[in-house]
């Protein structure tokens, strides 16, 4: 279109405004978003000033004769889903090429600069007399701040969440890192100091997995004693934030150790850069890296204060996990301090048993089981006290020794869950527990059940529940326990567990159950102790979705076969028979 048509065409644009040239100047002139009008070749035929100053230059003539594509090659240019876009994605090409063309909303950054905008192109055609499209109208509203502003907000949400998901920073930390590229810099490093002040690099990010390469072949030159007066050093010592805004060739040359090192740091293509410590309180516990490259970025004080906030939510995240691990560290000694440390020997019989902590939890649980001799006999106990932590803890010390000591001075199983159901009752406090007392004689096992599941009997033929429940310990009045006994055949096993291992889960919320336990144990039938131990431990982990919800203990008690056994410990009889005594409390 030659220079007098163009100005055809804005004479005519200005009478369909009805109004003067004044006029038309008066109205688009003083708006504030940028306003351009391309004709059918793609050149500009007017831009107000805003639209001038937007495109970064000084005049209009200026403008008037650079083309846009020309333009535009001196941007990088993405929609908001990432997509880089073209010319041809552009509002006003597509009208001038007779499509529909909804509003777009571009992320552009200058090649030179580094600066960055978020622009929705709004387009419509202007037709000539005889309705054909002649010119376009661009009207550019930059909404820089607002989209900066929502996608911080929902990285935040995002780098939260993860922080937040696992008590596994290091891997979080990965993740965090993971997110941040590329949505706030082509690079992430985070490094933490251990309590020795060493530092230690946990996560290396970046967009292309090869470019990770270089990133490891750059870490063999920082040095083990930083400089305290910039970069990481600064960060980690100082625990001050450290921006370099634009990071030129010259920086570069100062900062290289050798000729290899120097060609390291130009093949990053650093552009910007900048390094926030993770705090708590006044206390440095490690620093984020974010580097531009690729985008051409230069950070400001957005991305400052965008990175400042990740930092420190990552640094919460970091302390809850170093506290969590203490006190798990803690409650794993005091739980475990609460078991034997390890099953006796028994004569004629194999020992196995089973202790799964509660993984949700850092809290000592009320699972317990213990196994002594007491004269020639054997004493199993197997409970559950209510509650979790230190009340547990202490309530699961004073069962185990009250029926310790009370089973040198009394034989029946039901004897001494009434002596506990005593001593649990005199407390300030309501406690209650649920137990399993055994005493074993050669091939005799006398047990009683106090608000406990019902030790399972595992033979050739079946699986059975043996004996009755009884009250739960420390909760009733005017309540007894019955004592039952069984003889053992050669093979037979015992099988004594808390609620846990029936209380399982699966995914659809479903228990293990009672019956899916007896069917497990059918199929281990004259099975050793450690095998069945280990084959209910793998079925419960295989049915079980996520952590262990609760403690689950089970301890299994198998009669050598005949073959098996030596003289000096044959049970006398190879019958199997039931009697009970009722106990008065």
């Amino acid at each position: 279109m030659s220079e007098r048509e163009r100005d055809r065409l804005i004479a005519e644009l200005r009478r369909a405004l009805h109004g003067s040239e004044r006029r038309f100047d008066a109205i688009v002139g003083s708006l504030g978003d940028p306003v351009t009008i391309r004709d059918r070749e793609h050149h500009f035929v007017y831009a107000n000033p805003a639209a001038v100053a937007h495109l970064g230059f000084e005049t209009w003539e200026q403008l008037r004769d650079t083309s846009p594509s020309s333009i535009m090659s001196d941007y990088l240019v993405w929609s908001e889903d990432g997509r880089e876009i073209s010319m041809e994605d552009i509002p006003s090409v597509r009208i001038l090429r007779g499509e529909r063309a909804e509003p777009l909303l571009i992320r552009t950054v200058n090649r030179i600069t580094g600066v960055q905008r978020w622009n929705l192109l709004k387009a419509a055609p202007l037709l000539d007399d005889e309705g054909e499209i002649e010119a376009t109208i661009t009207i550019i509203e930059e909404v820089t701040q607002q989209k900066r502003s929502e996608r911080g907000s929902a990285f935040l949400a995002r780098a939260s969440a993860e922080l937040s998901s696992t008590l596994d920073y290091e891997q979080t930390l990965r993740n965090v890192a993971d997110l941040a590229v590329p949505h706030i810099a082509d690079w992430c490093a985070v490094d933490l100091l251990d309590e020795d002040g060493d530092r230690r690099t946990v996560a290396v990010a970046h967009v292309d997995p090869e470019r990770l390469r270089l990133a490891e072949a750059l870490r063999e030159y920082v040095p083990d004693e930083l400089d305290p007066e910039q970069g990481l050093g600064k960060a980690l010592l100082s625990g001050e934030a450290v921006l370099y805004p634009e990071i030129n060739d010259e920086m570069l040359v100062q900062s290289a150790l050798d000729d290899r090192h120097l060609e390291l740091l130009r093949s990053v293509g650093f552009r910007s850069a900048l390094i926030v410590p993770m705090l708590i309180g006044d206390r440095v516990l490690g620093a984020m890296t974010l580097v531009s490259a690729e985008s051409v970025v230069v950070f400001d004080d957005i991305d400052l204060a965008l990175a400042e906030q990740t930092a420190s939510r990552a640094a919460v995240a970091i302390e809850n996990s170093r506290l969590y691990s203490e006190r798990s560290a803690i409650a794993r000694t005091l739980q475990w301090d609460l078991l034997p440390e390890q099953l006796p020997d028994i004569p004629g019989y194999e020992l196995a048993s089973i202790y799964m902590p509660a993984l949700q939890t850092s809290m000592v649980g009320g699972d317990f089981y213990d196994v002594w001799a007491v004269g020639g006999s054997w004493m199993v106990l197997v409970g559950d006290v209510t509650g979790k932590g230190i009340e547990a803890a202490s309530l699961t010390a004073l069962v185990r020794h009250t029926v310790r000591t009370a089973s040198e001075f009394e034989s029946s199983p039901a004897h001494l869950l009434a002596f506990v159901d005593r001593t649990l009752k005199k407390r300030a406090t309501l406690s209650v527990c649920t137990a399993m007392c055994l005493r074993l004689d050669h091939d005799e096992a006398t047990f009683a059940v106090g608000g406990h599941p019902l030790p399972l009997c595992v033979t050739a033929d079946r699986v059975r529940e043996l004996g009755e429940h009884g009250p739960l310990l420390g909760a009733f009045a005017d309540v007894r326990w019955q004592d039952f006994t069984v003889k053992l055949k050669p093979g037979a096993t015992l099988v004594a567990y808390t609620d846990g291992v029936t209380d399982a889960r699966d995914d659809s919320g479903e228990r293990f159950g009672a019956q899916r336990l007896e069917r497990t144990l059918a199929e281990l039938v004259s099975r050793p102790a450690t095998e069945v131990v280990e084959r209910l431990t793998a079925t419960l982990e295989a049915f079980q979705v996520g952590a262990h919800a609760d403690d689950t203990a089970a301890l299994v008690l198998r009669r050598l076969p005949a073959s098996e056994l030596t003289r000096d410990n044959l049970p006398g009889q190879d019958v199997e028979r039931t009697q009970s005594i009722t106990t008065q409390a």
